[in-house]
């Protein structure tokens, strides 16, 4: 036991300031990218549960009406697929706005 300790403390004692800040700011990443996957997997809320009802009864964007169609097929609907919704939303109202008028003719 007492051999143990006096590795611990020697392996320490040779660890640089540099080093310590290192693997501060590693596991400062780790927990970062950790909670962020944790929350991107917990459940939608209300508001956006009702967002999602709400593109799903919209005609307007069909592509995103038929992605909220099938969200709501799956329950609990997680963030991670509510933002993917969202985006393809907001990339089809850009791809709208896009598209050349038409020529009457």
């Amino acid at each position: 036991m007492h051999n143990a300790i006096q590795k611990t403390i020697q392996f320490i004692s040779q660890l640089k300031l540099e080093q310590i800040y290192n693997i501060v700011v590693l596991s400062i990443i780790f927990i970062i990218l950790t909670l962020a996957s944790v929350a991107l997997y917990r459940p939608v809320g209300v508001q956006q549960f009702q967002n999602v009802e709400r593109l799903s009864q919209q005609s307007m964007y069909a592509n995103t009406q038929d992605m909220a169609v099938h969200l709501l097929n799956q329950r609990p609907i997680r963030y991670v697929y509510y933002l993917k919704l969202m985006q393809a939303h907001q990339m089809e109202q850009d791809r709208a706005q896009q598209l050349p008028a038409l020529v009457q003719e």
